[in-house]
């Protein structure tokens, strides 16, 4: 499972706070500047080992994990674009 990846949730687009479901549990903050996570909690055992969810800490709303990462994985992309274009204009 791929835990390190950046995450946006689908339905609000936050980029920062989420609660992680996967083989573990674990309480997200990110920073959308640097593109990456800066605050991971403890990685608690998920007492439903199938679940592969993420929870949004801004609307409450569950989503699956990966399509959260397959939409971090453009925003990073489209971030690193825009800096390359300030930076050479």
């Amino acid at each position: 499972m791929r835990t390190r990846e950046f995450i946006v949730c689908p339905n609000c687009s936050n980029v920062e706070k989420f609660k992680v479901f996967t083989s573990g549990f674990q309480i997200v903050s990110q920073s959308p500047e640097l593109g990456m996570r800066i605050i991971e909690s403890g990685v608690l055992p998920n007492l439903r080992q199938t679940d592969n969810y993420i929870e949004c800490q801004v609307c409450l709303k569950k989503s699956e994990y990966d399509t959260a990462i397959d939409i971090g994985k453009r925003y990073i992309k489209e971030i690193q674009s825009v800096s390359k274009v300030k930076f050479t204009t």
